[in-house]
């Protein structure tokens, strides 16, 4: 195992989440310039229900993805290989963002919908918590609980 292919796996990661967040962003600008350009009618009736439903569904999915992050982490099996480790890792990592990102597409579509600029905010906070949960080699590190040799070839420049 060679530190050139351990830091491309580490790469795959990272592109997946750059991707991801790219998507994300690509469409809330589209949001915006649609819900800009355009005098839509607000509607009332569904601006009533996604008032409530859509910061709490963000609030759950940010927790449940957490949750479920960490117990995707403590089922992996220890005597694996370090590549084994890093393909749990970003297994996990794919799950917790994929849940966010369909919380945020839904705020979005409500936001379409709606054209209330509230749900904006909560696309803003569920972004900020999607950056916190970035992939990087020390919370590999830290999540995996990878030992000495393994952590030395993680952050090896």
């Amino acid at each position: 195992m060679n530190s050139s292919e351990i830091k491309s796996q580490l790469k795959v990661t990272h592109t997946i989440y750059i991707a991801l967040l790219s998507g994300l962003v690509i469409f809330f600008v589209l949001v915006i310039i649609l819900i800009q350009n355009k005098n839509l009618k607000v509607n009332t009736e569904l601006d009533k229900i996604f008032t409530l439903l859509i910061p709490v569904f963000g609030l759950v999915m940010m927790f449940t993805s957490r949750m479920i992050y960490n117990q995707m982490i403590s089922k992996y099996d220890s005597g694996s290989s370090l590549l084994q480790k890093i393909g749990y890792y970003r297994t996990a990592k794919i799950v917790s963002w994929a849940m966010i990102e369909g919380a945020c597409f839904i705020t979005l579509v409500a936001t379409i919908l709606t054209t209330n600029y509230l749900y904006i905010a909560v696309f803003i906070f569920q972004i900020g918590y999607y950056l916190m949960i970035r992939p990087s080699g020390e919370l590999l590190i830290k999540d995996m609980n990878l030992n000495s040799e393994e952590s030395e070839l993680i952050l090896r420049k």
